[in-house]
C-alpha cells in the first residue's frame, strides 16, 4: 500500500504521540536507511551479497537507539550514518573529560549525561571513559621531552589524599619548561609524599630519561639543600625565589616595620636597572643588613647566615627577563589555577585522582596560555644551548 505524504505525516504523529513513539520511529528511520544504503551498495558489486544484522546500541533521545546493523559477505559495507554517531560518541568523551577535569566526579558527570541522555549514560560507562583519560594523561605525563629548555620554574603542590584509610598532606613536584621556541610547558608531574631536595634528584634524573640533556636555568624556592641537587643532576646556574626570601625576612620584624624592610631589600634587587649588578647587590644587602641588625638584635644573626648570591642570579642576565627570572611566580599560578580545581574535590581517594586533575590543567594551559610565546627572552643567549656548554665546561 502506498500512502500520501500527508497520509504518511498523520500515521507517524499518532504514532509519535504514543509512549516511546519517537524513540520507535527513529529506530525504525535508521535501520531502513542503512537497509536502502545497504542495497545500493550491492547493486554496484555484483559478486557480493547480503549477510544478515548485527545489533548495535547508540545515544538517541534520552535512551538507547537499537541499530540492525546490515552486513554483507566481504565486510566491506559499512553504513555512512554511523560516522554520525562515532562523531557524537567522540563529542560526549570530549564532554566527560572536560567536566571531569573541571573538579567534578564520575557520579557529577554520570548525573549531566543522564540529564542529556537518560539512563543510556551509566556511571559505569563514564567510568569507563574515565579510565581511558586516565590513561592518555600518564601518557602525557611520560612523553619525550626537548634535549634543552631555557629555564624551569620548579615547585611542589600539597594537598590530601587518603593513603591507608588516613587523609594527610602530600606533595605533587612540578616543573614548568620554558622551551627554545619561547613557549612553556609542564614538564613533570610526580607525588612524593614530603618535599625535599632528595626527591627532586630522582625526578631530575626521570626527566633525563624522557630525553632532556640540558637546561639554562632553574627558579625555586629556598628548599633546604635544592641548589646542591639542581647543581649535581641538572648543572646549570640556579635564582632562588626573591618573594619567598621577602616573606622570610618580614617574620623577623614588626607588621608595622614590613612596608619599610621590602622598600630597602627593593633597593637590593633593584630589579628594572640595567646597571645594577651582583656586586653592586651585595654592597647595598650590606647596608640593609647593618641598619636592621641594629633595630632588631636576632635579626642580625639571622642575616649574618644568609646566603644572598642565590637570590642574585637575575642580575647576569638582560634587564628585559629579570622579572621573569627572579620569582617562582610563573609556577605559582599554575598551582593556583590547580589548587582551584583540586578545592572542588576537597580530599581525594587515591595519588591517581589527583594526579590526574594537576595534569588536566597542565594539557589545558598548553592548549591556551602557554603556547603564545614570551619574546622577552630572545634578547637573552646566555640561556642557550651554547652558553650552557660553555658555563658547564668553567664548572
Amino acid at each position: 500500500m502506498n500512502l500520501t505524504k500527508k497520509q504518511t505525516e498523520e500515521v507517524l504523529s499518532k504514532f509519535i504521540s504514543e509512549e516511546n513513539g519517537l524513540h520507535s520511529v527513529l529506530e525504525m528511520v535508521l535501520n531502513s536507511l542503512m537497509i536502502s544504503e545497504r542495497t545500493t551498495f550491492l547493486s554496484d558489486n555484483s559478486d557480493n551479497k547480503g549477510n544478515g544484522y548485527r545489533q548495535s546500541n547508540v545515544f538517541g533521545h534520552g535512551k538507547q537507539l537499537e541499530l540492525r546493523i546490515p552486513r554483507d559477505r566481504f565486510s566491506n559495507f559499512t553504513p555512512t550514518i554511523l560516522a554520525l554517531f562515532r562523531d557524537q560518541e567522540d563529542y560526549i568523551k570530549e564532554v566527560s573529560f572536560k567536566l571531569y577535569r573541571k573538579g567534578l566526579t564520575t557520579r557529577d558527570v554520570s548525573d549531566v549525561m543522564e540529564t542529556i541522555y537518560g539512563k543510556a549514560y551509566s556511571k559505569s560507562k563514564v567510568s569507563d571513559i574515565s579510565k581511558s583519560f586516565y590513561e592518555q594523561m600518564e601518557a602525557w605525563r611520560n612523553r619525550d621531552l626537548d634535549e634543552h629548555y631555557l629555564a624551569f620554574y620548579i615547585d611542589g603542590l600539597h594537598t590530601k589524599l587518603k593513603r591507608d584509610k588516613k587523609y594527610e598532606n602530600e606533595c605533587f613536584y612540578i616543573i614548568l619548561g620554558l622551551k627554545e621556541d619561547y613557549t612553556r610547558e609542564i614538564v613533570s608531574i610526580v607525588n612524593f609524599p614530603q618535599e625535599s631536595a632528595t626527591a627532586w634528584e630522582l625526578i631530575f634524573d626521570q626527566i633525563k630519561e624522557r630525553g632532556l640533556k640540558s637546561v639554562g636555568l632553574v627558579v625555586s624556592d629556598s628548599l633546604s639543600a635544592i641548589d646542591k641537587s639542581i647543581s649535581k643532576k641538572l648543572n646549570c646556574p640556579h635564582q632562588k625565589c626573591t618573594v619567598h626570601l621577602i616573606h622570610n625576612l618580614m617574620k623577623h620584624v614588626r607588621i608595622s616595620d614590613r612596608k619599610e624592610l621590602a622598600g630597602d631589600f627593593r633597593k637590593v634587587l633593584n630589579v628594572d636597572d640595567k646597571n645594577h649588578c651582583i656586586d653592586t647587590a651585595i654592597d647595598e644587602f650590606l647596608v640593609f643588613k647593618s641598619k636592621w641588625r641594629n633595630k632588631y638584635k636576632s635579626f642580625g644573626t639571622y642575616l649574618d647566615k644568609l646566603e644572598i648570591e642565590p637570590y642574585l642570579t637575575f642580575l647576569n642576565y638582560d634587564v628585559k627577563i629579570r622579572r621573569m627570572i627572579y620569582t617562582t611566580n610563573w609556577i605559582e599560578r599554575f598551582n593556583k589555577s590547580a589548587r582551584r580545581t583540586l578545592k572542588i574535590r576537597g580530599a581525594f581517594p587515591n595519588e591517581e585522582s589527583v594526579l590526574a586533575l594537576i595534569t588536566s590543567v597542565g594539557m589545558e594551559m598548553g592548549d591556551n596560555h602557554y603556547k603564545y610565546p614570551i619574546y622577552n627572552f630572545k634578547y637573552e643567549d646566555k640561556l642557550g644551548r651554547s652558553s650552557i656548554s660553555k658555563i658547564k665546561e668553567k664548572l
